[in-house]
């Protein structure tokens, strides 16, 4: 029998595609087994930030206090929640910021113009600026701040120090983060069309 030369190019190119097709087998089966993993951590991940904007953090157990709070999740997106006795409707956000998506949720009080909590978050902001709307210091500054005006325009929304549009009320604004003048307007974007987009709903919630 002829011995195999290994030093020549159809050695190499078959060896070569041996090894990738094994590989790519390999990899197709991790992934394949860590699917189910992967997507719970997601789900669950979610619902961190859902319990976020409703200003429930650092919590021992998720699913427990969501099932708990969680009351119904309409055909729109928005949720009802009780915390506290008290009924909140939190209501999902997307946008787009200086590098990438921006997303998270809002939660709105029973009268339906006023903030009681929320969650943002980034694919890719600069660290240590745009980033920053996912610290939990951002997010708190927009709880108690009022949503719509008397006409029921959304006007809540995001500026740099004094850059908020003549006769706005400080109780419908909060500071834009430093050095991160694109992400802010991202954000304020995502929650003026929030807003706009969910009036009804909000309406609704509030028996308007």
């Amino acid at each position: 029998m002829a011995k195999l030369n290994t030093n020549s190019n159809a050695y190499t190119i078959i060896y070569a595609s041996v090894l990738v097709i094994i590989v790519a087998f390999l990899l197709a089966f991790v992934a394949s087994a860590l699917k189910p993993t992967q997507d719970a951590n997601v789900a669950l991940d979610k619902k961190k930030q859902i319990l976020a904007s409703l200003n429930l953090r650092e919590l021992a157990d998720v699913e427990g206090t969501y099932a708990e709070v969680i009351k119904e999740e309409l055909p729109d997106g928005t949720m009802k929640a009780v915390v506290a006795g008290e009924e909140k409707l939190v209501v999902p956000m997307k946008g787009a910021g200086l590098w990438g998506g921006l997303w998270g949720y809002i939660s709105v009080n029973k009268d339906g113009n006023t903030v009681f909590g929320s969650y943002y978050n980034h694919e890719s902001e600069t660290a240590g600026l745009g980033a920053r709307i996912a610290e939990q210091w951002f997010q708190d500054s927009f709880q108690g701040k009022v949503i719509y005006d008397e006409a029921g325009k959304a006007i809540l929304g995001v500026y740099k120090k004094g850059k908020a549009p003549a006769g706005l009320s400080a109780d419908s604004y909060v500071d834009a983060v430093t050095g991160a003048t694109l992400t802010s307007n991202g954000v304020n974007d995502m929650i003026q069309k929030c807003f706009t987009a969910n009036k009804a709903a909000i309406d609704a919630f509030a028996n308007k």
